[in-house]
């Protein structure tokens, strides 16, 4: 009890100090739109705190993908620090006290995941794996998976979800509401001629109005419709943060099907937990 108190002291200094905040990085969706209330209810917003400096601090996403499992970007979390880094579950306002947070038990980052520079990463994905096992409720539920030959492209109806800035240097008003954008995933051929660089196993995103996600976003889910459901197609890794050439970059979820379940339907303890 004393611990759940002292994090909800935590989180509630960490939405509301301004300035204590240091370099903390704020999420953003360019040219989004507030989400329904419980439409993506696998949406967890990433608190980090580096274990270098206490004053460093970032936003993420992730998505829960079981009871003690969340899935995000290796980048995410590289160098977070586990007792002063939390997530919170069933989010949807941030600033309301009905967000559940939560201590983060260990992580397990891809391991080839690499930093190639200019904000381009291979392997980016990690597993969260939770200090308690969540209850499941209609704000709070576990993202579907895609099977490993599933194909989606141009004319899938795809979203992308997360919290923050509304532009460049914007920040969303309170009740900081999620926010939602529909988007679309365009072909590996155009991709690489805006970005040649690009790292293997990866999807990318367009949109025509100069749209998509930023700085903070990423870790969070490419969701599209498949037979009537979303499936968890993509994780945020890169962007250009709305309206330029660059486009995002998503970490292709069904190339990572064996490292993902090898950890979430492994029995007892994962490797290095906390």
């Amino acid at each position: 009890m004393a611990f759940c108190k002292l994090l909800l002291t935590v989180l509630v200094l960490l939405h509301n100090s301004g300035g204590l905040l240091g370099n903390e990085v704020r999420s953003s969706i360019i040219g989004a739109e507030d989400a329904q209330k419980e439409r993506w209810p696998w949406m967890v917003h990433l608190n980090v705190t580096s274990k270098d400096s206490k004053t460093v601090k970032w936003r993420c996403g992730a998505t829960i993908v079981a009871k003690q499992w969340v899935l995000t970007s290796a980048h995410c979390v590289a160098n977070l620090d586990y007792h002063r880094s939390f997530v919170a579950i069933g989010a949807y306002q941030l600033k309301k006290e009905s967000n559940r947070y939560m201590g983060i038990g260990n992580i397990v980052s891809h391991v080839q995941y690499q930093d190639l520079g200019n904000s381009n990463y291979e392997n980016d994905i990690a597993l969260i794996k939770l200090k308690k096992p969540l209850a499941f409720s209609k704000d709070v539920a576990p993202v579907d998976l895609p099977d490993k030959d599933d194909t989606f492209g141009p004319s899938s109806e795809c979203w992308i979800t997360g919290w923050g800035e509304v532009g460049n240097g914007v920040p969303l008003k309170d009740p900081e509401t999620l926010q939602q954008l529909k988007i679309s995933i365009i072909s590996q051929s155009t991709c690489k001629g805006r970005f040649p660089q690009i790292a293997p196993n990866t999807l990318c995103t367009s949109d025509t109005k100069g749209r998509g996600a930023c700085k903070g976003d990423y870790g969070g889910p490419l969701v599209c419709r498949k037979r009537g459901k979303f499936v968890q197609v993509g994780i945020m890794s890169s962007g250009g943060c709305g309206p330029n050439d660059r486009p995002g970059i998503c970490t292709e979820v069904a190339k990572y099907l064996t490292f993902i379940n090898d950890y979430i339907h492994r029995p007892g303890k994962a490797p290095a937990e906390m």
